[in-house]
């Protein structure tokens, strides 16, 4: 048949170096037990021909693929971004692969890649977040390797846990915001479905404002369709500043969102945070760059990324970990918008 093609075998390095395929073989699996000279043949004709070893029968009988699977909702986002770099710093330093599946907040995708990271003999699991189909949760449970689940703070994890309380950091945010003397407070989120993230940062927005007596507005309450885009911070921005109270601040739970909403402050023409104040969550590379800087809440993702990588690492070698949940924290950035 005519361009078909064929995978590159044993046998063919065994013929283009000239060589057993017994010593090809032990110099794959046994290098010390084969001459220097020999090997280095091996590896150029490998490297030439373009052989690339068949793992699965290897890990079948090593119980190990050398494989961690992550689930991001999205990889738009830097704070996204940033996690998945930190985990694969470490995974590259101890000789071992990261596949990334992007789930975009749906926990059917998420739980179809976990079932395909499980297939395909992963050594781990990294997810996002807490908020998992029945279906998924039992596959984690039942996972005898470690699970890590990261970006938040639950007492519900299935085994290890990397992240900060976005409880916490949504509340002490509100408070900064109350002290600086706003009246009409704001709260724009992501979608709240599947997404324990987007629910605590609510939350803990809602408890300060009533524990401070503060009433909000109904139309003050916002949320988005996930993947949230500059587009959606610029519109619902619009929507608040020509609504029929102007907010004093608006605290976007999304980093993206509140970037947009700067950008359709300045269109307007309106001075931050004289006219009106913005506030972020998350703390995107871009946020202290923006024409008029974000005030937010920094989240050291990449270190997150660290820790969890680390955590699997120990569990692998069988090293005692003492503590299943891992809070890294976070900090409040304030700048010019707010």
């Amino acid at each position: 048949m005519v361009g078909q093609k064929r995978n590159v075998t044993l046998r063919d390095v065994s013929k283009v170096a000239g060589l057993s395929l017994i010593t090809i073989s032990r110099a794959l699996r046994e290098p010390d037990s084969v001459k220097p000279e020999t090997r280095k043949k091996i590896m150029q004709t490998i490297e030439e021909i373009g052989y690339v070893p068949n793992l699965t029968a290897r890990s079948l009988v090593s119980q190990r693929s050398n494989m961690v699977g992550l689930v991001v909702p999205i990889l738009t986002s830097s704070l996204f971004a940033d996690l998945a770099q930190g985990i694969a710093g470490v995974m590259h330093d101890n000789d071992l692969q990261m596949l990334i599946a992007v789930s975009e907040r749906s926990a059917e995708r998420e739980s179809e890649a976990v079932r395909t990271f499980l297939a395909r003999q992963a050594d781990a699991i990294i997810v996002t977040g807490f908020t998992h189909t029945l279906t998924c949760r039992k596959l984690l449970e039942n996972f005898k390797g470690p699970i890590v689940e990261t970006l938040n703070l639950r007492d519900e994890a299935v085994d290890l846990s990397v992240g900060y309380s976005n409880f916490d950091a949504a509340a002490e945010m509100t408070h900064y915001l109350i002290d600086k003397g706003y009246q009409e407070i704001a709260m724009v989120s992501g979608d709240f479905e599947n997404n324990d993230q987007a629910i605590d940062r609510r939350d803990g927005f809602l408890s300060v404002m009533r524990a401070a007596g503060r009433t909000v507005r109904p139309e003050f309450i916002r949320s988005v369709p996930v993947p949230t885009t500059l587009e959606n911070g610029r519109d619902i921005m619009m929507a608040l500043i020509d609504g029929p109270v102007r907010p004093d601040v608006v605290f976007f739970q999304a980093e993206i969102l509140a970037h947009g909403a700067v950008m359709a402050c300045l269109a307007c023409g309106l001075k931050m945070p004289e006219d009106i104040a913005v506030a972020g969550f998350g703390d995107l590379k871009l946020s202290a760059l923006l024409p008029v800087p974000l005030t937010t809440i920094h989240v050291p993702s990449e270190e997150i990324g660290i820790r969890a990588a680390r955590l699997v690492i120990d569990r692998l070698g069988e090293a005692e970990i003492q503590t299943a949940a891992h809070d890294v924290g976070y900090e409040i950035k304030v700048r010019q918008s707010a």
